[in-house]
């Protein structure tokens, strides 16, 4: 299958110096808090973990945590709830009488903000705890706050769990398991570290419920987990809809062609390597796959995941656009954050063309919407942290947007055409193979011959056979 890189390979070189430590969850709410945000607001499901934070920062910054919700009203930790505060009015009123320093953890208050009374209150505690330490934390599965006192809040993104997050409830899990239901546990250290990092991208609880359900359908915690907690969390990622875990079934053995691809695959496969990090090699960022239809481009882009080793997820960029202002953008956020947990990963974009061709315009057919995902998008492709690779594909790149194909965005750009004599036998025989018969008893001459001119998708469909 003839294809060509359309520009020179980029240079991997590297200094050996490394990025920065960034600063975890803890640090950032803590930096929040002591900066005197008065309003901070925390859009997760995982109440729980967030609650787990703020007592750490709490404690470590010698504040007092209170907590509301409409069941209990106003309680500070671990403590009786005062009278008759269950009411959100109440809750804000008696916040102003609290003396000094605290941390105000209010549960699912977003909702009750659109109350004029309620936001006004609010308003004006954000006006007084300007000077001191005191911030109020409101939390929903999704905020929206009006636009009152959206300006008085600061945003905190909780994200979901990283692997070392989950290790000690993946530990406590299976010492349960063990206990209770006289599972045995075979699982080493660097087994126990693998596995949190096989449920990374779902929430604690989620990530801990996947776990239990694959230990007890297989009744036993071996090296066999790996692989179980995986397929648990594919399933239950298909249920976000925007981005979906595919389970690696192509390496470039199942490819006829495409030379060009496979040595710039295979030569930056060492800059993966902890040898090649710690040389300072740059870790590959993602090429654009473009070219005729039929001709293996969306096989090419999974193929590197096989090659690689690295888990493989889908973007459905179709799935981006949504009726709601500001929506899209969030479930665009949402799915490179979730890619960034799933890491190492190849991230697969097919036919990107179909999500951002109409950026490269003026923007009124949407409203602008396709140039706010594109920024989106561009700003995550060019300061993303290692260990995603994206890999894109498309049948038309003119019409995507010029920024989208400068040099930093794609490392490298390949064109895929139609495949000459060589690689069309080398295709059947494959294709043979797969159907289990035998290439040498077929005239892989004659057949690449009489199907010049077509990819082999086509040549399938003609003959009724069926293509992959």
């Amino acid at each position: 299958m003839p294809q060509q890189p359309l520009r020179p390979a980029v240079t991997v070189s590297g200094s050996g110096a490394t990025r920065p430590k960034q600063p975890n969850k803890h640090d950032e709410l803590r930096l929040l808090i002591n900066s005197r945000h008065p309003i901070i607001t925390v859009e997760t499901p995982e109440e729980e973990r967030l609650e787990a934070l703020l007592m750490e920062v709490a404690t470590e910054l010698g504040v007092p945590l209170y907590e509301w919700s409409v069941t209990t009203g106003l309680a500070k930790a671990h403590g009786a709830p005062l009278y008759h505060t269950d009411s959100p009015e109440q809750a804000v009123a008696n916040i102003a009488l609290i003396q000094g320093d605290g941390i105000f953890f209010l549960k699912d208050f977003a909702r009750y903000c659109e109350n004029d009374k309620i936001c006004r209150r609010l308003r004006d505690l954000a006006e007084k705890f300007r000077t001191v330490r005191r911030s109020i934390v409101l939390t929903a599965a999704k905020m929206e706050l009006p636009a009152d006192l959206e300006g008085e809040a600061m945003p905190f993104q909780l994200g979901l769990p990283e692997a070392e997050d989950l290790l000690p409830g993946v530990k406590q899990v299976l010492a349960e398991l063990n206990r209770e239901q006289r599972i045995a546990i075979a699982l080493d250290a660097p087994a126990l570290t693998q596995l949190a990092q096989n449920l990374a991208g779902l929430p604690e609880e989620e990530a801990l419920r996947a776990l239990r359900k694959s230990v007890l359908a297989r009744g036993k915690a071996d090296a066999g987990l790996l692989d179980a907690v995986l397929e648990t969390k594919r399933e239950a990622l298909k249920t976000e809809g925007l981005i979906e875990t595919v389970r690696r079934d192509a390496s470039f053995l199942d490819v006829a062609g495409l030379r060009h691809l496979r040595d710039w695959i295979a030569k930056r496969k060492n800059a993966l390597t902890p040898e090649g990090r710690r040389f300072g090699l740059v870790p590959p960022k993602g090429v654009l796959i473009m070219g005729v239809q039929g001709c293996g481009k969306s096989l090419a882009a999974r193929a590197v995941a096989g090659e690689w080793g690295f888990e493989l997820a889908r973007l459905d960029a179709g799935a981006l656009y949504d009726k709601y202002v500001g929506e899209s953008e969030r479930r665009l956020h949402k799915a490179l954050e979730l890619s960034q947990k799933l890491a190492p990963l190849v991230l697969w974009i097919d036919e990107i063309e179909k999500a951002f061709a109409s950026a490269g315009s003026s923007g009124d057919a949407d409203a602008g919407l396709s140039q706010r995902l594109l920024a989106t998008l561009l700003t995550w492709m060019q300061e993303r942290e290692s260990g995603v690779f994206l890999a894109a594909t498309s049948n038309n790149i003119t019409v995507l947007p010029p920024e989208m194909l400068r040099k930093g965005r794609f490392d490298e750009i390949f064109f895929v055409d139609l495949p000459n004599a060589e690689v069309r036998a080398a295709l059947f025989g494959l294709h043979l193979k797969k159907r289990g018969r035998d290439a040498a008893g077929f005239e892989l001459a004659k057949l690449a011959g009489a199907s010049e001119g077509l990819s082999i998708r086509e040549w399938a469909k003609t003959r009724a056979v069926p293509a992959d």
